[in-house]
């Protein structure tokens, strides 16, 4: 029995299929002079240029225009030598000229800037031995000052108007050859310092330059001077000499340590097309 029935189910599914096929081919039939005739469509090539890659852009350092050959020194800090009159009030502490070193910053830029000082001074302390006076000794005083300055000038020529303080560290020592049977000591204590000061720069090349300043030194160290003869009692003198002094300074020095490199700015400069 299910033998006939799966023979009859096969026929009826092949007949269907062949039913199919034969819609299919006379639809095919129908539509074929259809497109035989279809419109052709007008084409148009597409013309629009589209860019190509193009290279990065490079950087090129351009360096900053240089100062011309008659301008102002080129270095950072001047280093040279100076004659110095120490102008003091105290006729127990003698004037005179010395000679000394020098270090300080070149006035480069107009207006407000840094200053220091390391000018020292040397002085002969006079105290009367046997009823005279007598220069027995000198002291020394080194000041270390820092403060701020105003600058003014054009060209090869500067003014600088300062205002430093600081510390003065000092020295004394008895240089004279006193009689047979004196001695005599100096003690000198430390001391605080202010210098009011107005100075001059000219350039004569970019690395040589005349300096020289005009300024008062005002400091108030404890000098006390002893003095010892046979058959006398000691004799001190104290607090009775005045340090304090006008500076009067003219010398040479060499502008070192070059200023920085001038600044470098980049700008940016397309490759060539081939």
């Amino acid at each position: 029995m299910y033998p006939k029935y799966l023979a009859a189910r096969t026929s009826a599914l092949l007949l269907a299929g062949r039913s199919a096929l034969g819609a299919l081919a006379a639809a095919l039939l129908v539509l074929a002079p259809v497109v035989s005739h279809a419109q052709d469509l007008s084409s148009t090539p597409f013309q629009e240029q589209l860019p190509l890659p193009v290279a990065p852009m490079q950087l090129h350092p351009i360096a900053a225009a240089q100062e011309p050959a008659g301008s102002f020194l080129k270095g950072r800090f001047l280093l040279g030598v100076n004659l110095t009159y120490s102008l003091t009030p105290d006729q127990d502490l003698g004037s005179h000229w010395s000679v000394s070193p020098v270090i300080r910053n070149t006035p480069r830029r107009l207006g407000w800037g840094p200053s220091f000082g390391f000018s020292g001074f040397k002085g002969d302390i006079v105290a009367p031995v046997s009823g005279q006076s007598t220069t027995i000794g000198e002291i020394r005083i080194r000041p270390l000052m820092g403060g701020i300055s105003y600058s003014i000038g054009e060209g090869r020529l500067r003014t600088s108007f300062s205002l430093v303080g600081g510390y003065a560290f000092t020295s004394a020592e008895v240089t004279a050859a006193l009689p047979s049977g004196t001695a005599a000591s100096i003690d000198i204590t430390d001391a605080w310092v202010v210098r009011p000061n107005v100075g001059f720069t000219y350039a004569l090349t970019r690395r040589l330059a005349i300096i020289g300043s005009v300024g008062y030194v005002y400091t108030t160290p404890t000098i006390t001077v002893t003095v010892n003869q046979q058959d006398q009692a000691p004799r001190r003198f104290s607090g009775t000499f005045r340090s304090d002094h006008v500076s009067v300074t003219v010398g040479t020095a060499v502008s070192i340590f070059k200023n920085r490199s001038p600044a470098v700015t980049c700008a940016r400069v397309p490759l060539s097309k081939p």
